[in-house]
């Protein structure tokens, strides 16, 4: 069967999006701003996975359209500190929004790929050669990650 892990590979990346929209629409005005000290918010948690997968949707672009292309690593704590992206004060709601279109978007052009695809790949500044097969699980395992410091807030 045609695209057998491509399908698995996109099924665990929708699932990973609808738990984590899921759970971020469990929060309250009050939970925003829980959780432990030095730890991210829940409402700094939003922001970072919106703006993440925006990264991720061009690395994904970048990979289809242009294998081997140059992908360069951003700092999670950079875009956590800036004051311009308020990622402490910003309400929730647009980052979900954004979240959500990048992520239906991904699964779009995946959809339209095919399991050789899954072999293009890319160069990232830090971590080598990947493979766009390599980059869905990553970008599948990381709002999974973040859940249960929702989940955590929501308890607390």
């Amino acid at each position: 069967m045609a695209n057998t892990e491509l399908m698995k590979l996109l099924t665990a990346y929708e699932a990973a999006t609808t738990d984590f929209l899921a759970a971020a629409q469990k929060l309250q005005p009050t939970d925003l701003d829980k959780g432990p000290a030095g730890e991210w918010s829940p409402r700094m948690v939003v922001h970072h996975l919106a703006h993440a997968d925006a990264y991720c949707l061009t690395r994904i672009i970048q990979v289809l359209s242009e294998p081997g292309t140059v992908i360069r690593s951003f700092s999670e704590e950079a875009l956590a500190g800036s004051d311009v992206l308020a990622y402490r004060t910003a309400p929730i709601e647009p980052a979900l929004e954004l979240f959500k279109a990048v992520r239906t978007e991904s699964a779009r052009l995946l959809h339209g790929a095919t399991d050789e695809d899954l072999l293009r790949t890319c160069q990232h500044s830090e971590y080598g050669e990947l493979t766009l097969a390599a980059m869905i699980t990553h970008f599948t395992n990381h709002p999974v990650g973040h859940i249960q410091q929702i989940l955590d807030a929501l308890e607390n």
